[in-house]
């Protein structure tokens, strides 16, 4: 995996959607609409899909105090926390509309909130959405229930709230602790607040700590982003996600204000993340898949021994393969053999919810060859067979 030809590099080094489903989002069609949905959801309710495993629910959070400027998220920059009321009544009437067509307190095992910043809601507000969530689903025990955290927007005070309301896997973004690399991405992120909400994240019982890093970001050298990968070692969060930065400032407008010449070359890239696998599996971690590494009791690394892996919109997960349940703006889910997108803009996504309909833009249904592809697809990256 680690000897990559240039000839093999030429061929792929491309853009392309980050792999989370096949098809895959640049695929999904405006001619999937609210109709093809609600069919999806009856069709679970009435136990025609054939689907009775737990449901998984991702809350999108779209609010971000501050731009990062390699930021290819769904996002908006704003200081005005007023805001939030208003999308929280959006999320109550999208709930709302989903459970009428699927039913009320089907068990969920898995919950993930991304953004955005989830963290941008206050603690009132955080347990408003839990509650919201709680009355209309039932979160089973033992089920994976995270949450994303920029750590410059939390405290030890914040963790010991979300402890509190029920997340039991936080997951960090931190991309590079080089000085460096962060004024150039405009995130400005001292090492030693990572280290310190760890090491309370710990204390406080939650379940695992994950760690996000971008390896093709401005000013990043093979030299620095070693000195990352060192740290990272130090800090030994239970999982890591390795991502590639992809460059598309004509797609999203942040990453205009990169200076291209300041990129690392893409046999630069290649060799960050060939040396980021080495030095993590000499650390111990175990290669999971893709653009994933975990400690070896981490509940993940146990679910690819054992041959229990699976791999969502979120990434890969040790919960069973389940339908997804996608709330808020731009969110992406899955029921049945179909895939769905919500309206991508705030206010598109409010005049849908404000005329009763479901805030559905384009998906996919899957046909039997997209299904059998898929399933090949998901064996190859949950385990790599």
């Amino acid at each position: 995996m680690l000897n990559i030809s240039p000839e093999l590099l030429q061929k792929y080094d491309v853009p392309g959607p980050r792999y989370t489903s096949y098809r895959t989002a640049d695929r999904f069609v405006e001619a999937f609409t609210e109709v093809d949905y609600i069919r999806a959801l009856h069709d679970r309710r009435d136990g025609l899909s054939g689907r009775a495993q737990a449901l998984s629910l991702y809350v999108h959070i779209p609010f971000c105090e501050s731009l990062c400027y390699y930021c290819a998220c769904n996002k908006m920059i704003t200081k005005h926390k007023d805001r939030v009321a208003v999308y929280l009544q959006l999320l109550e009437r999208e709930v709302e509309l989903k459970v009428s067509h699927l039913g009320n307190s089907h068990a969920v095992s898995q919950l993930h909130l991304g953004g955005g910043t989830p963290t941008f809601l206050n603690d009132e507000e955080l347990t408003r959405l839990m509650a919201l969530l709680r009355s209309r689903f039932n979160l089973v025990p033992g089920g994976e229930y995270s949450i994303e955290i920029d750590p410059r927007t939390v405290t030890r005070q914040r963790l010991e709230v979300l402890h509190r309301l029920g997340f039991n896997r936080l997951s960090f973004g931190v991309q590079d602790f080089d000085p460096q690399v962060q004024k150039a991405v405009h995130r400005i992120q001292p090492a030693e607040q990572t280290f310190d909400l760890t090491l309370a994240a710990r204390e406080m019982g939650f379940e695992s700590v994950n760690v996000d890093l971008i390896y093709g970001l401005p000013m990043q050298t093979e030299p620095g982003f070693h000195r990352t990968i060192d740290t990272v070692n130090r800090l030994r969060p239970d999982r890591i996600a390795l991502y590639a930065y992809a460059h598309l400032p004509e797609r999203f407008k942040p990453q205009r204000r990169i200076h291209a010449e300041q990129l690392p070359a893409a046999s630069a890239k290649v060799a960050m993340l060939a040396s980021a696998m080495r030095r993590l599996m000499e650390a111990g971690y175990v290669y999971i898949g893709m653009d994933h590494f975990a400690l070896p009791d981490d509940a993940q690394a146990v679910a690819k021994r054992q041959g229990r892996l699976h791999r969502n919109f979120q990434g890969y997960s040790t919960q069973p393969d389940c339908d997804l349940i996608a709330l808020g703006v731009s969110s992406i889910g899955r029921v049945g053999a179909t895939y769905s997108q919500n309206a991508k803009t705030l206010e598109e996504y409010a005049d849908f919810l404000e005329q009763g309909r479901l805030p559905i833009v384009k998906g996919l249904a899957l046909s039997r060859d997209d299904l059998a592809r898929r399933a090949i697809i998901m064996a190859l990256m949950c385990r790599a067979e």
